[in-house]
């Protein structure tokens, strides 16, 4: 009955249904997994609303207070505004893909959205990444409206409005959609017919809106002598030599993060969009995902990086690797790529298949370690060879710390405060007690630009309980002034087997966290 069903579906109908259950499957999955340390992070901004933050800009913080607030403190008011925001840019994407170029190589991207360990996995996570993408693709998906070449063409008013609307959204999200802009000019600069656009008042508008949109990220960095864009724009992206052992590796977590046939793949679209620029929609690819290439391909070779940095634009490159996939791929007359190649089929299939089992069957029962024990029987098990572990145990640490709190001051009379000697740590500690957790640490986080000189020196003499957990264990009498430390160990499990070890120490007579002798508090530079 179902198969007969399924026959009588159109391919509109399929996509759709099988769409429909992997949201559901997705939506499950967020509600049954803890946060991962960024989520908490996140999540915390939004419980001290800022207009922006340290780290990144304030909407992802902005949107979880509304969700938050409605929903609570829990995974769904926490993670529904990424599974909303991620939802709409595949919707997106699916679309724009089917107008560049054809049906199939939308259920490719869509396919790679949803499943892939870049995307797929990564839409999991509430942080201002799902948002962003949301802006990037969106803000694309616009720009192509008012520059295709039939009678569905935007106006140049409208396009360059929703334009404005969307980039300084995006850029309340992330910075990174800046990059769209140079794209954007070079498409209309390579376009001869298009040029004109530029001699109109409303790509300048469209500036000036996204520039007044983008208010709340200056005044906040204004009143904090500029932290974020010390950080963003300077301090991640110097300080390093010229190594090019780095590149070596972000180019491997290239090859892991996409997989080696996807890559392969994405870089085929890229360099077709500069052999047939000519072609709108290769000059659209070429135009607005070479800023990106160009800032953070040489970005590993002189500063440290992140993987995931060049992802924007590969989401839009994956449009033109599906066409590669739908339609093959020659140049000149050599078939680089056969049409719907089997290769690449069960290539990408081939990894993603086990990496999908590997990375959500932990979550329902913890076999990794009995695995471990299975190959390697006369080897030492660490909980943090089983990633799953980081999801879980906070409640409960939550639970211990906050009895210890009320014990030590019932004991005592005086009440410890709590703390944390990493961002990390602070974030689920904070999550884990919903309670104000203090980071004891020199190296600047959004806790500790916010943590005034003036609030840390009235902290002086009070006790403190610090969590550290098995990953980022440390003494804290390395990070900041006590008369002397004694801890408690608590142990989690998941269905029987050891999961988390937390620490809980307990300091006497805070003295001020000790700092290099080239540091400061990021607070006393304003």
């Amino acid at each position: 009955m179902i198969a007969e069903y399924w026959k009588q579906r159109s391919l509109d109908q399929k996509v759709l249904i099988l769409f429909i259950l992997t949201l559901l499957f997705r939506a499950f999955f967020s509600l049954n997994i803890g946060l991962i340390d960024d989520e908490a992070y996140h999540w915390s901004w939004a419980k001290d609303l800022q207009l922006s933050y340290f780290d990144h800009p304030g909407m992802i913080a902005w949107l979880e207070a509304i969700t938050t607030s409605i929903f609570g403190d829990n995974q769904l008011g926490v993670r529904l505004p990424g599974f909303l925001c991620f939802t709409a840019m595949i919707v997106l994407l699916y679309k724009l893909t089917k107008q560049l170029f054809d049906q199939w190589a939308a259920i490719f991207v869509g396919f790679v959205m949803l499943w892939s360990p870049f995307w797929g996995f990564g839409g999991y996570v509430a942080s201002p990444e799902p948002v962003f993408a949301l802006c990037w693709v969106a803000a694309a998906y616009v720009f192509w409206q008012g520059v295709r070449e039939d009678k569905h063409q935007w106006s140049v008013k409208k396009t360059w409005l929703w334009l404005g609307v969307l980039m300084g959204l995006g850029l309340n999200s992330k910075f990174i959609i800046a990059l769209l802009a140079p794209g954007f000019g070079l498409y209309l600069l390579a376009t001869p017919n298009r040029r004109k656009d530029l001699l109109t008042p409303w790509p300048w508008v469209g500036f000036l809106i996204a520039t007044v949109l983008c208010t709340p990220i200056f005044w906040w960095n204004h009143i904090h002598d500029w932290p974020g864009f010390r950080y963003q724009f300077h301090d991640r992206h110097s300080g390093e030599t010229f190594k090019p052992g780095r590149w070596g590796g972000w180019f491997a977590a290239q090859l892991l993060f996409c997989t080696p046939f996807l890559y392969v793949m994405i870089a085929l679209a890229f360099i077709t969009s500069l052999l047939k620029r000519k072609e709108a929609r290769w000059r659209f690819l070429f135009c607005l995902t070479v800023p990106s290439i160009a800032v953070f391909y040489p970005q590993p070779f002189f500063a440290d990086y992140k993987p995931h940095w060049s992802g924007a634009a590969y989401t839009l490159l994956l449009m033109g690797a599906g066409y590669i996939w739908s339609q093959g791929l020659k140049w000149g007359q050599k078939q680089i790529v056969k049409a719907r190649s089997k290769v690449f089929t069960y290539g990408i299939l081939g990894f993603f298949i086990p990496l999908a089992l590997i990375t959500y069957t932990p979550f329902a029962y913890p076999w990794i370690p009995k695995a471990f024990k299975f190959f390697a029987p006369n080897a030492k098990w660490e909980t943090t060879y089983d990633p799953s572990n980081e999801f879980t145990g906070w409640e409960e640490l939550g639970e211990f710390a906050n009895r210890r709190q009320r014990e030590i001051h019932a004991e005592t009379g005086h009440r410890p405060f709590l703390a944390a000697l990493r961002y990390e740590t602070t974030a689920q500690t904070t999550w884990g007690t919903k309670a104000k957790i203090y980071m004891l640490n020199s190296t600047v986080s959004n806790y500790t630009v916010m943590q005034s000189v003036e609030e840390m020196k009235n902290m002086e003499g009070q006790d403190a309980l610090i969590v550290t957990t098995e990953k980022y264990d440390k003494d804290p009498m390395e990070y900041a002034k006590f008369d002397g430390c004694t801890r408690d160990k608590l142990m989690t499990f998941r269905h029987g087997v050891h999961a988390r070890t937390f620490w809980l120490y307990l300091c006497k007579n805070f003295q001020g966290i000790t700092y290099g002798p080239n540091e400061q508090p990021p607070s006393a530079r304003r």
